[in-house]
């Protein structure tokens, strides 16, 4: 008996193992072999593709293009036509008209939201896909918005009235104090109730360039003129004066002419006032 001979009956489990590893070889191929198989069906440029490099056997590959599929399931594909876009809106809860969107405006300030504003708000808000929770959200923004404004409109007045005064006073000096008196003169002789409001209690009232203009005007009203001018309507120039005293001179019926009537008296102060701007006396 060999040498070799002798290897071979002294060690049994290596003849079996390289008879299991020559059939392997032989018959089922071997084990690198086994993970390019399933591979086999496929066309050459899918089957080289590097895609396919980190799949061992079909099972992984099953494997990931289900997990692939739930994940693009669960997603939202992003809408490239009008009625792609549509449809999307109407899914997150668009209302299917402007209409429809139910606003919540507290009483207290309806009053600051004017209807055809609403409702353009309402259109608008279709328009781009506003679903009725992001429309009050939206609404709610601006109503604490309008309410802050509201409640620092005092603080803001206070400011743009130092402002305004500052300015003036630089520009007016020491004619600052003659200057408010015959701006408020005109205020009172030609301003009606509606102007008053509005530069009395809103921020018009502080703006100096409005102030200037009632300053000058005010310049041709004396302190009698502002007391007992009833009609706001008083003549600036010495031709509507005289035009306006022609007019009274014409109407028999006039408070001028009837000493008894209750405004007789503010009359003829008129008349002495239009004569005065005619006649300088």
């Amino acid at each position: 008996m060999s040498d070799e001979q002798t290897t071979t009956t002294d060690n049994p489990e290596t003849v079996i193992a390289n008879q299991i590893q020559e059939t392997a070889n032989t018959v089922l191929g071997s084990e690198s072999d086994n993970q390019n198989d399933w591979k086999s069906s496929l066309s050459e440029e899918i089957k080289n593709d590097p895609t396919l490099a980190n799949f061992k056997d079909v099972e992984g590959l099953a494997k990931t293009v289900i997990h692939q599929q739930k994940v693009l399931g669960s997603r939202v594909p992003i809408p490239k036509t009008d009625e792609e876009k549509a449809e999307l809106y109407n899914k997150l809860g668009r209302p299917e008209d402007p209409s429809k969107y139910e606003i919540n405006v507290p009483n207290e300030m309806v009053d600051y939201f004017k209807k055809e504003d609403v409702e353009q708000f309402k259109n608008v808000a279709h328009k781009i896909g506003l679903n009725n929770d992001q429309v009050n959200a939206l609404m709610e923004y601006q109503v604490q918005s309008t309410q802050n404004t509201l409640n620092n409109e005092g603080a803001v007045m206070a400011q743009q009235k130092e402002q305004a005064e500052e300015v003036l006073k630089k520009e007016w000096g020491y004619d600052y104090d003659k200057n408010v008196r015959a701006a408020d003169r005109a205020l009172n002789v030609y301003g009606d109730d509606e102007l008053r409001n509005l530069l009395t209690q809103t921020s018009a009232g502080n703006n100096p360039a409005v102030l200037k203009f009632l300053a000058t005007i005010g310049k041709e009203v004396t302190e009698d003129m502002a007391q007992n001018t009833t009609n706001n309507r008083l003549a600036v120039s010495p031709l509507d004066a005289k035009e306006e005293i022609n007019n009274i001179m014409a109407d028999t019926s006039h408070a001028y002419f009837d000493p008894s009537h209750p405004n007789h008296e503010i009359a003829v102060e008129k008349m002495r006032q239009l004569h005065e701007k005619v006649y300088g006396k």
